[in-house]
């Protein structure tokens, strides 16, 4: 007869340890620091089948005591009623406490305040950023990719062939496998990249692999620091902003519409079809070339 987990400690564990697979590095990574910060010490010996609606509330009020943020609770919460999800699922229990809490409610969108100027040089100092790999991060997400997208890219995810890159499932929020076509600019970065391997890193699999471990980057933010001083952009930006730089300008100042600059983000999942070929993948490489052609002109 198998056992079944009786305390939170032991749910948790077998929840992570059954579906690792379905979710990226990061976001087991997350879930498991949430969950020993704020929960395991004081809740992980209880038995989660004995919590009720009235406990999952009151852990969600000392989250607030604390401070947190609401966007940061909710993603807490949101822990737990997939947990709870999976004990349901497997007849541990039959109720869920934490499906009707309430957290603060809380606005997510980003004002992004760059002018056309600057917007303008800083893509410029994207494209002089005088080191290669960094270069190459950098072009990578102005081409609407986010950073775990561009730092998890293998060299399985390259089809040179074809002029196509794959973003797969696990590691994209849409959580379906993505297909974009390059820009001239950035097989050039693959293309760099792929001299760069033979020389430091033969054996990796990354496409932008730590120049030191030969595995997966983890931070850039040193780089990033530099290059906002480059740009001379002494205004708060976060290395995810660069999305929000694209989609700003791509449809204020050039006029591209909504659903372009929607799939060029990845907001837009395309079904898997033969190498998941699709004449969408077209669209990322019509909106990026515009972006670069109003900054520099000529052909990208």
């Amino acid at each position: 007869m198998p056992v079944h987990p009786k305390t939170f400690n032991d749910l948790f564990d077998e929840y992570c340890s059954v579906m690792k697979h379905t979710m990226s590095e990061k976001t087991l990574y997350t879930k498991i620091g949430y969950y020993k910060k704020h929960f395991r010490s004081k809740y992980g010996n209880l038995d989660f089948t004995d919590f009720r609606y009235k406990d999952a509330q009151s852990f969600v009020n000392e989250l607030i005591e604390k401070g947190l943020k609401p966007k940061t609770i909710k993603n807490i919460v949101d822990i737990f009623k997939v947990l709870y999800r999976y004990a349901i699922r497997n007849e541990y229990t039959t109720k869920n406490p934490f499906s009707d809490v309430i957290i603060p409610k809380f606005d997510n969108r980003v004002e992004f305040k760059l002018s056309d100027e600057e917007i303008k040089r800083f893509i410029k100092a994207v494209l002089t950023f005088p080191y290669p790999q960094q270069r190459g991060i950098f072009i990578t997400l102005l081409h609407g990719r986010r950073l775990n997208e561009v730092l998890s890219l293998t060299w399985e995810d390259i089809d040179f062939e074809n002029n196509l890159y794959y973003i797969k499932a696990p590691i994209n929020k849409a959580r379906k496998n993505m297909a974009y076509q390059m820009t001239d600019l950035l097989k050039e970065v693959f293309l760099t990249q792929e001299n760069i391997k033979y020389l430091n890193c033969p054996t990796s699999k990354y496409v932008f692999p730590s120049p030191i471990t030969c595995k997966k980057i983890k931070d850039i933010r040193k780089s990033f620091k530099k290059l906002l001083k480059l740009a001379r952009i002494n205004k708060p930006m976060r290395i995810h902003d660069i999305r929000h730089l694209i989609a700003t300008y791509s449809i204020n100042t050039l006029g591209l519409s909504i659903e372009e600059v929607s799939y060029t983000l990845g907001h837009t999942s395309i079904e898997v079809t033969q190498r998941y070929v699709t004449p969408r993948a077209e669209i990322s490489r019509k909106v990026i070339n515009k972006i670069f052609q109003s900054v520099v002109g000529g052909r990208v």
